[in-house]
């Protein structure tokens, strides 16, 4: 019998873990231009602990004509 994966959305995580900080007293500030990063992190940390991170469709999706692909492979 197979198991159902444990799944959880990598951008939830990020949003989750801001709410928590605020709660504790301290004020987040994440910078606009690091959203990717955060999202590895949290994809990083979620597998690091068994759980398959998941990705909301407008986030794996190439939405934007492959630009985001051609700056980070080509560099233009």
């Amino acid at each position: 019998m197979t198991e159902a994966w444990d799944t959880y959305p990598a951008a939830k995580l990020v949003n989750d873990v801001a709410q928590l900080l605020q709660e504790r007293g301290v004020t987040p500030q994440p910078a606009d231009d690091r959203e990717a990063e955060r999202i590895q992190a949290a994809r990083k940390l979620l597998s690091s602990l068994g759980v398959t991170p998941t990705l909301s469709p407008e986030q794996s999706l190439d939405l934007d004509g492959h630009t985001s692909y051609n700056a980070r492979v080509h560099g233009d």
